[in-house]
């Protein structure tokens, strides 16, 4: 890229920064070729636990991040940068601070230079209660998400969320899953380990008692979900956000 292109796209990364920052819950980043953040918004300040923007600037996730989660990251930057490929609305859990995980929605798209080569990567996260808002607005999934919500530590048969929706099964799979990119089943999942999350930061609670409490069949069901999902162990995300 040529300098002048250089310096315009990194001005102008910098003024779309300022405007996610009045966007409650939104984080903007770019990064260059070598995965590097080259232009963010004060949230990512929040989420990586640092007070200054020298801090991240010029770094990479690893450098905030435990390696199983950094390695998820990374495989995702690579795909773009590589294949020129963008990543859209994926729905996920990503970090808010304090060991707490909240819902959100990822978009990374390649940017390109003057000549049309790949020359980083820009990226907004942003929260997705806005979706999920949508969702419960809508007349043949609402009530099934707000049973999934207030019931997800039960055993909740699809085949019951489908008829309270008033759909065959087959038609509430694929809507569902246009929504949220992921199963009933998968949400469900997602939402146990949200609410593990919260109580193993924030309680000291033995993992039994959490698994339990979170509606896992037991505390190995618990480990394994939470390990897949999180990209590390209970024991390992309890000891990086114990209660002092």
């Amino acid at each position: 890229m040529q300098n002048d292109d250089f310096f315009h796209t990194h001005r102008v990364s910098n003024l779309l920064a300022d405007i996610f920052d009045d966007l409650p819950g939104f984080i903007y980043f770019v990064k260059d070729t070598d995965q590097r953040y080259v232009a963010f918004n004060k949230r990512l300040l929040d989420i990586f636990d640092v007070q200054n923007g020298a801090d991240i600037m010029g770094k990479r996730d690893e450098h905030f991040m435990p390696p199983n989660l950094f390695k998820e990251i990374l495989k995702d930057d690579i795909l773009v940068l590589k294949t020129g490929k963008s990543i859209i609305n994926r729905v996920e859990l990503v970090p808010s601070g304090n060991g707490f995980v909240d819902w959100s929605t990822t978009t990374k798209k390649p940017l390109l230079d003057h000549s049309g080569k790949v020359c980083g990567i820009v990226g907004v996260t942003r929260p997705f209660s806005q979706g999920t808002t949508s969702l419960m607005k809508n007349k043949e999934l609402g009530d099934s998400l707000k049973t999934i919500h207030a019931s997800f530590r039960e055993n909740l048969p699809i085949t019951e969320l489908a008829s309270s929706a008033n759909l065959s099964l087959s038609s509430f799979l694929r809507k569902f899953k246009a929504c949220f990119n992921m199963t009933p089943k998968q949400y469900i999942r997602h939402l146990r380990v949200q609410e593990a999350c919260h109580k193993i930061t924030q309680t000291t609670k033995s993992f039994a008692e959490i698994s339990y409490e979170c509606g896992f069949a037991d505390q190995s069901h618990f480990s394994r979900e939470f390990s897949r999902i999180m990209k590390e162990p209970p024991s390992s995300y309890r000891s990086r956000f114990r209660i002092q």
